[in-house]
């Protein structure tokens, strides 16, 4: 009885664990309230363009994008990511030469965008200027989702 009993308990407070946990799950669009949003303290910001957004701590070890927070209190998605068009054709390496390095570069030749991919969010922004000011002809952005996906 009492070897059930334990059993049972184990399994409630694991089930309790798990629905604790998916509550705490963010998603692009999601709305937060200022008493969730202090609950994390001072937050980085960065300013892009004519926005602000906040850095969200990572929810778990291993996700390759950063959430952020708009001035709505909005969740956003980012990969890290800043694309060009619309660049020379040596477009790479001048990115190769920006300060900060990229992790990777991409090329989609048919579309003509190359994507370069940063370790993390701050140094996706200080790459975004310093590319916007070595590419003065080219489109440069950091794309953020801050809407759910939603399937065809």
């Amino acid at each position: 009885m009492k070897k059930n009993f334990l059993c049972s308990l184990g399994l409630l407070g694991m089930s309790l664990a798990l629905a604790s946990s998916a509550a705490l799950a963010l998603t692009p669009g999601q709305k937060l309230t200022k008493s969730e949003i202090a609950e994390w303290g001072a937050l980085a910001e960065y300013k892009i363009g004519s926005s602000r957004v906040r850095v969200i701590p990572p929810q778990y070890s291993g996700s390759q994008d950063t959430l952020l927070l708009n001035a709505q209190g909005v969740v956003g998605s980012s990969r890290n990511e800043v694309a060009v068009s619309e660049a020379p054709a040596d477009v790479q390496a001048v990115i190769q030469q920006t300060q900060p390095r990229p992790v990777s570069i991409q090329h989609f030749a048919p579309t003509g965008i190359t994507v370069a991919k940063y370790a993390d969010f701050g140094q996706a922004v200080d790459a975004l200027r310093a590319l916007k000011a070595a590419l003065p002809g080219a489109k440069v952005s950091l794309p953020v989702q801050f809407s759910k996906q939603v399937p065809y």
